[in-house]
C-alpha cells in the first residue's frame, strides 16, 4: 500500500493558503474598524430594546488573554456594560457579548 502523498500535499497547500489569508486579514483590519463594527452592533441591539444610545459609549481595552486581541466595552448605563472579547481576526470569541456590572456604584 502506497502512502497517499498527493492527498497530503493538497491538504497542506490548502492549509497554507487558508493560513495566509487569515494572516493577511489580521494585518489589514484595524482596531478602529473592529471597534466601529461592534459599536454599531451594540447600538442596533439597544435600539431594538427601545434604548437610545450613542456609539461613543463603546471603547476598547487591551486584552491580557493569549487568544484575545482586545475587549470592546460598551456602557449601557453607569452600573452595567457589555463586553465583546475579540480574537486576532476581528471575530467575537463568545456566542454573545458578556453582560457586566460595575462594583461600588
Amino acid at each position: 500500500m502506497k502512502f497517499p502523498w498527493a492527498i497530503l500535499s493538497i491538504l497542506s497547500i490548502a492549509a497554507l493558503a487558508f493560513g495566509l489569508l487569515l494572516g493577511l486579514k489580521s494585518v489589514r483590519i484595524t482596531e478602529t474598524e473592529i471597534i466601529d463594527f461592534y459599536a454599531d452592533d451594540f447600538v442596533r441591539k439597544m435600539n431594538k430594546k427601545g434604548v437610545s444610545i450613542d456609539r461613543s459609549a463603546c471603547y476598547a481595552k487591551v486584552s491580557e488573554s493569549f487568544w484575545e486581541r482586545m475587549i470592546v466595552v460598551c456602557d449601557i448605563d453607569a452600573s452595567s456594560f457589555l463586553e465583546y472579547p475579540i480574537g486576532a481576526w476581528g471575530q467575537l470569541l463568545v456566542e454573545a457579548p458578556l453582560i457586566g456590572l460595575r462594583e461600588g456604584i
